[in-house]
């Protein structure tokens, strides 16, 4: 079997990884599939009797959508992102309270990174941030393109990482490259309610195994967070006066 190498500008490949999560499939199987199906109809333009059968079957797979489907399908529920919405995190100023949980988990946990994130259907929101580079330490924010707590809050349940570099479903993000994420242990931030809003994680730059007291630890300290953002609501569930920019969910 021959292969290639294809290269893409950032921009070009944001937009391929966004595309290609939301069908559930690799950014490699989307370039694989989207090249057989430009041949498959070239080759039906010249009365192949064989490309249409070519044709239903990569687009019959493509409206499958693999394992990853369900990604896509948890961030955009409706009643999660009312319930984000809600909780009036998203795009806010840094509060101390926050701040406070995420040095606590970076210093107890002896790691460079930790974040109190909350997963918005196309980004992801920094709540807090601690030893995060810049730009994204002054944005405070991300394209889930170098999202690892999609997939936390996906599931609903810790994401345990030695080496991103390793795993299929993380080596092609971006937070690889751009935060220098080797290392990462992630919890959901689930509310009284059962929604999944984001997550505290902690992040190293070198590979390292994670204990499971340390993800307990962990998820101790979320159950904090969890108290500080149900406290900035009001008793009807509205956000709490809190001076904040327009949320885009």
């Amino acid at each position: 079997m021959r292969a290639t190498t294809v290269r893409f500008g950032d921009d070009l490949w944001a937009m391929l990884e966004r595309e290609s999560q939301g069908l559930g499939i690799s950014a490699a199987q989307f370039v694989r599939e989207a090249t057989i199906l430009r041949l498959a109809m070239l080759a039906g333009a010249r009365g192949d009797s064989q490309a249409e059968a070519t044709i239903a079957e990569v687009a019959a797979r493509a409206t499958r959508g693999g394992g990853d489907s369900r990604l896509a399908k948890a961030l955009v529920d409706p009643e999660r992102l009312v319930a984000l919405h809600h909780a009036g995190i998203v795009d806010t100023p840094r509060e101390e309270s926050f701040d406070r949980i995420a040095s606590l988990a970076a210093r107890v946990l002896n790691a460079p990174v930790a974040l109190v994130s909350a997963i918005d259907r196309d980004r992801q929101f920094f709540k807090s941030c601690l030893g995060l580079p810049e730009p994204w330490a002054s944005r405070r924010e991300s394209p889930l393109t170098h999202s690892f707590c999609q997939h936390v809050v996906a599931a609903r349940e810790p994401l345990v990482v030695s080496d991103a570099r390793q795993e299929p479903r993380l080596r092609n993000n971006l937070a690889i490259r751009d935060f220098g994420v080797i290392a990462y242990l992630g919890v959901p931030l689930i509310t009284r309610d059962g929604h999944a809003l984001g997550t505290l994680c902690v992040i190293d730059h070198k590979p390292r195994t994670w204990t499971s007291d340390q993800v307990d630890l962990l998820k101790d300290l979320a159950t904090s967070v969890v108290t500080e953002i149900t406290l900035r609501s009001a008793p009807d569930g509205s956000p709490a006066s809190k001076p904040r920019r327009n949320s885009r969910v």
